[in-house]
């Protein structure tokens, strides 16, 4: 067998001077199947790895050695080392410390980055990512970027940075501040600041400017040179700012991905690719490899590396971190128009949206929970649903408020803090409250947008798994249905499947046509 050389540094690697059946074998190890998009699309294999420079991403060294290794061949890596912390071994970043053996994972995840410098650290919502990435922000005291597609992960960021003095640097939400110490990043805009400005682009920019909008100019005031001269300074502009952002990246040493499972895009992929100095580089995710796409999966760990560690939903479970969750899939009567080869979208109409037995139950679950003073939080999928829910729970006596996409984060938490307080009985919400929405209070969590992505599902569940202050540390999780229609009902069996194959959740599971034992949650009599 051979000795097989890999050079690395923090972006790419090269296979260096391999026999043909190395390429070959790590050509074949790095492919996936290329999905069809529509008619005349092809469809079939591509690979990460580039079979003429003998390069590929250097997220895939670790899985690329392994498997050589595995063949029977010596790998030999060639590389500089990876950058070394500059802060405390034990750094303090809240009023907790980091003593509780509960959250022992924390430091243990500090110490893999430690040890490996990049890869996915998979923690189960609820199980404090946020800590964690601050955790290596200190230990490693080095020019960092967190990055999130989510502005209210930003904030929130923003703020725990400042509760311990920390100075951050904001990029994204139109603010361009970077400091030589932690910096913050809209994902969105940097790849935006990334792209390339064009010529022509601009030009045809300039002209619907001054031609195309209402206050229309007169085409005689101006010559070919003017517009010509603005479509320049449009370029300069974004060439400028290209190349500011550029030289950015290329200074950072940290980089951490908050809710990275988004990297199976190509954004996160395309802004790494410009970090070449970030050998320290962790995707933070509860939900790693559960896209649809297979080449999505694969860009996750292109981009930062294989897992490092995995905190379960098992162990915060048992832990007390989160709560004990129960489920129950709740098939509902159908409305009087549905058939069972409704198309999809009428069948979510009518399946969901106008289904007056699917809101009567949904309503009856709402008043249960209100009674024994339980907080609810309702999921949509669209707003006309969530706007015709919350009137139907207000004419039936409950007190509900409904956060859309707009909402800016004082409204969200105005609310919010109104559900804590007791002054709304639930929110419902839509794909605003999938992520970085930490409301303890919510015992019961009703899934009323059907839906089958894996990581949607899991963030929405775990919306209601917060560790309770008071009473039962468990939630009522309702996933309704109305399964007469075959699409309906093959998307809940594939959120039951989810569900039955995790540990910790599993166990939880109702039999059909069981409903919630709501008095563990009552009040023993006073004596």
């Amino acid at each position: 067998m051979a000795l097989v050389k890999i050079a690395r540094n923090a972006v790419a690697a090269k296979l260096v001077d391999p026999p043909r059946e190395v390429a070959s074998f790590v050509n074949s190890l790095l492919s996936y199947q290329v999905e069809s998009s529509g008619f005349g699309s092809w469809s079939g294999k591509s690979s990460f790895y580039d079979v003429n420079r003998h390069t590929f991403p250097a997220g895939f060294v670790h899985v690329a050695q392994a498997e050589l290794t595995k063949i029977g061949h010596n790998v030999h890596l060639i590389q500089k080392p990876i950058a070394q912390p500059l802060g405390p071994e034990n750094p303090i970043v809240d009023e907790f410390g980091n003593d509780n053996p509960d959250y022992d994972y924390q430091m243990k995840a500090l110490r893999q980055v430690e040890k490996h410098g990049a890869g996915i650290i998979r923690v189960a919502t609820g199980g404090g990512k946020s800590k964690i990435a601050k955790l290596i922000m200190a230990r490693y005291r080095r020019m960092t970027l967190f990055l999130t597609t989510r502005g209210i992960l930003l904030y929130q960021m923003k703020d725990q940075l400042d509760d311990i003095n920390i100075n951050s640097g904001v990029i994204g939400d139109s603010q361009m501040k970077v400091v030589r110490g932690i910096n913050l990043g809209m994902v969105q805009t940097l790849v935006q600041a990334l792209e390339e400005p064009q010529m022509d682009v601009e030009m045809r920019a300039v002209l619907k400017s001054l031609f195309g909008g209402k206050n229309k100019q007169n085409p005689d005031d101006y010559d070919d040179a003017d517009i010509e001269k603005m479509a320049r300074e449009r370029f300069d502009k974004k060439a400028k700012r290209r190349n500011a952002i550029i030289k950015f990246l290329s200074m950072v040493e940290v980089v951490i991905g908050e809710e990275a499972h988004e990297a199976g895009g190509s954004s996160y992929y395309e802004i790494l690719k410009h970090c070449k100095n970030a050998s320290i580089r962790v995707a933070l995710t509860a939900t790693p490899f559960m896209r649809s796409s297979a080449e999505d999966n694969m860009r996750l760990m292109a981009a930062f590396g294989p897992v490092l560690i995995d905190i379960s939903e098992e162990l915060l479970i048992e832990r007390g971190i989160l709560a004990k969750p129960y489920f129950k899939f709740a098939d509902v009567d159908p409305h009087e128009k549905l058939r069972k080869s409704s198309p999809y979208e009428r069948a979510l109409k009518l399946g969901y949206t106008d289904n007056e037995h699917m809101h009567a139950e949904i309503i009856r679950d709402c008043k249960m929970a209100a009674s024994l003073g339980l907080p609810s939080l309702l999921l949509v999928g669209r707003k006309n649903h969530g706007d015709l829910l919350r009137k139907t729970l207000v004419a039936n006596g409950l007190r509900f408020e409904f956060l859309r996409g707009e909402d800016d984060m004082v409204n969200r938490k105005k609310q919010i803090q109104k559900l804590v307080s007791g002054e709304l009985d639930g929110i419902i919400g839509t794909t605003i409250l999938d992520v970085g929405v930490d409301v303890p209070a919510v015992g019961f969590v009703g899934l009323c947008g059907g839906g089958k992505a894996e990581v949607a599902l899991r963030q929405r569940v775990g919306r209601g798994l917060r560790a309770k202050k008071t009473g039962p540390n468990i939630a009522f999780i309702a996933d309704y249905s109305c399964n007469l229609n075959n699409y309906l009902r093959d998307h809940q069996n594939q959120r039951k499947r989810i569900i039955q194959r995790t540990p910790g959740f599993a166990e939880g599971i109702l039999a059909d046509g069981q409903d919630f034992d709501w008095a563990m949650f009552e009040r023993p009599a006073a004596a």
